[in-house]
């Protein structure tokens, strides 16, 4: 079965060129309340890139906390999308590992 994506996308992170140290503020996630997929399309640039990888960070209103969902590993830089099943949750696209000399990445997100 396709998946339409019905809202037009809009910016979720720019400039990031370091791992993220710690988990964001819950306002930095995406709201998906209403939708059940989001999928965040990926600019990545680098200097002897090697690998970069994202986690999907899914927020527990109950905990008052992040939780930490499935991982993805770019090998190259360029443009990549993955797609999170949120089911209406808060999520936060962290950058969790580098191996290379520098990156920077940019990151949009549409929900259907």
């Amino acid at each position: 079965m396709a998946v339409i994506y019905t809202t037009q996308p809009k910016l979720h992170r720019s400039g990031v060129t370091a791992v993220d140290t710690s988990d964001p503020e819950v306002t930095a996630g995406v709201d998906t309340a209403g939708y059940e997929k989001c999928r965040f399309d990926i600019t990545l640039t680098g200097t002897v890139f090697t690998s970069l990888e994202v986690q999907a960070l899914f927020w527990n209103p109950r905990q008052s906390e992040w939780m930490g969902g499935g991982k993805r590993i770019f090998t190259s830089a360029g443009k990549h999308s993955i797609a999170v099943d949120s089911r209406g949750a808060i999520i936060f696209l962290k950058v969790t590992a580098f191996s290379g000399t520098s990156f920077s990445l940019a990151a949009d997100y549409i929900l259907s």
